[in-house]
Order: C-alpha cells, then structure tokens, then sequence
C-alpha cells in the first residue's frame, strides 16, 4: 500500500473511530450505531450481489427490512430478560423479516430463477449483517458497555496488528484461493497485539471502576484467539462473496478503507463467538 493511501486510511480512521466509540456511552446510541452500520453493509451487499438487474425499490426494501429489525430487536432486547422469560422471543423478528423479503419477492418478480436469485441475496443479510452485528446488544445489556467496547477494539487491533506484522514476516498465506495476502505470521502477530491489548484494556479499566472484574486470564488469553480465529474466517468470507461477484471493494463509504463491509467482515463473525465465551467464562 502507498504512502498516499496509508494517509487517507488513517486520517478516516482517526475521524470516524471517536464518533463510533462514543455511541457506546448510551445503549440507545448503541442501537443507532449497529443499526447505521448495517443499513450501510446490507446495501452494498444486495447492491454488489444483484447490480446486473433493476428492480431498485424492491432492493432498497431490502435494506429498510434488514436496518428495522436491528432497531426493533435492539429495542425489545432492552425491555425482556432473555435467560428467564421463555414466551417472548425478540429473535421472531428475523423470521418476519425473513418471510416479508420472500414475499415481497415473489409478488415483484415472476421468473423462479431470479426470484431465487433475489431471495437468496436479499435475505442474507439479515442473518450475515443483522443477527450477527446484533450480538452488541446482548453483550451491553449482560456485560456492560465496557465489554461491548472490547469486542469491538478488539477486533481493530487484530486487524492492525496481523496487516503490519504481515507486511513485514508474512510468508505462510492461509487462503490463497480467496484471500492472498492473508498470512499464518499476520494472524499470529495481530493474536500476539490482541492479548496484549485485552490485558492493558482490562487493566485501565479497573482502575477507573474498581468493581471491574470481567477480564481475567481466561478472557485474555481466549478471547484474542476468537478474535483472532474468527476475524481472519469472517475477512475471507466476505473476500469469497466478493470474488465470486467479481468486485474488489464492498463499496466506497470509507476512503482508503472502502465499504462499511469490508470494514466489520471479521466483526460480523467475532461478535457471535465474542458473546458465547463472555457467557462460558463468567458461568
């Protein structure tokens, strides 16, 4: 990467990261956040994956579906307790957003293929994007939001740490096929930043609230690796879904950075992972 282009991906960076962190203040801000963050990537997505047909309407109802069930599910998160009432179910609401996107599908178009087409490559992301992205939710509401934060720096130091200590010792290329310039020395270098990170975090943390106790060695030894794991399957993930529509960035939102997707594709896979061991370690 040049110079010049190394310049714009941090100055975009250190413009959006302040903004971003400090919507984890309030859980409503949290919300508006992840819900933002996923009208974006499920645009591009359907955009990037259905670009050779019309229909625009039927596409940006898509996105307002998928951007609505993360406002509403955050929403009813904050109101129910999930580990004891058993006869409200928030998590209803992907499979309504699920049946209204093959509706409106079947009544738009009339050719099997294409309708198949559409639905497929609508309905993803509301699992990919949505249901993934949402996993914020449940992480503020059981673990704070100095946990919620976690997963998400946590996640960014990964990736700084594996793309600069790739530059420099990457040799072992874990997904040749998908993703080239992914290395075995980068993913272990970015672990390495990871766990070191974890523990500074938890560290500062305690000392500004005392009562802090949800890092422990177990916390900072596993969860960089699910980061780490997680994070290298989730980037070539989205690289396979790009390759296979034959683009090469997922949208220009962020200069120097491309498309919110290429952005949160190792988010999107860690934020699940993140919350299940959270719940392991603090049983």
């Amino acid at each position: 990467m040049k110079n010049k282009e190394v310049g714009i991906r941090l100055v975009t960076a250190f413009l959006v990261a302040p903004f971003v962190v400090l919507c984890f203040v309030n859980y409503y801000s949290l919300i508006g956040l992840v819900a933002t963050v996923t009208m974006f990537a499920s645009f591009e997505y359907v955009n990037f994956s259905l670009r050779e047909f019309k229909h625009t309407v039927l596409r940006l109802a898509y996105v307002g579906i998928t951007t609505l069930n993360t406002v509403l599910y955050g929403l009813l998160l904050d109101k129910l307790n999930l580990f004891g009432d058993t006869k409200r179910r928030p998590e209803l609401l992907f499979s309504l957003s699920f049946i209204t996107i093959i509706t409106l599908t079947i009544l738009t178009i009339n050719d099997t293929r294409k309708a198949k087409l559409f639905a497929v490559n609508g309905t993803l992301p509301l699992i990919y994007v949505s249901l993934c992205l949402s996993f914020f939710f449940p992480l503020y509401i059981h673990f704070g939001p100095f946990i919620a934060l976690l997963n998400l720096l946590s996640v960014w130091v990964f990736d700084a740490g594996a793309y600069f200590t790739g530059i420099r010792f990457g040799k072992i290329r874990i997904s040749p096929s998908y993703s080239p310039k992914k290395s075995l020395e980068g993913a272990i270098g970015g672990y390495l930043f990871t766990v070191f990170f974890i523990w500074l975090y938890g560290l500062t943390v305690n000392l500004l609230n005392p009562s802090f106790n949800l890092i422990g060695v177990g916390e900072i030894l596993l969860l960089p690796m699910a980061v780490a794991v997680f994070g290298t399957v989730g980037d070539i993930a989205e690289s396979a879904f790009k390759r296979f529509h034959n683009v090469k960035d997922s949208g220009n939102i962020l200069p120097g950075h491309g498309g919110m997707l290429d952005r949160i594709d190792g988010l999107l896979f860690v934020t699940p992972i993140f919350y299940i061991l959270m719940i392991l370690l603090n049983s």
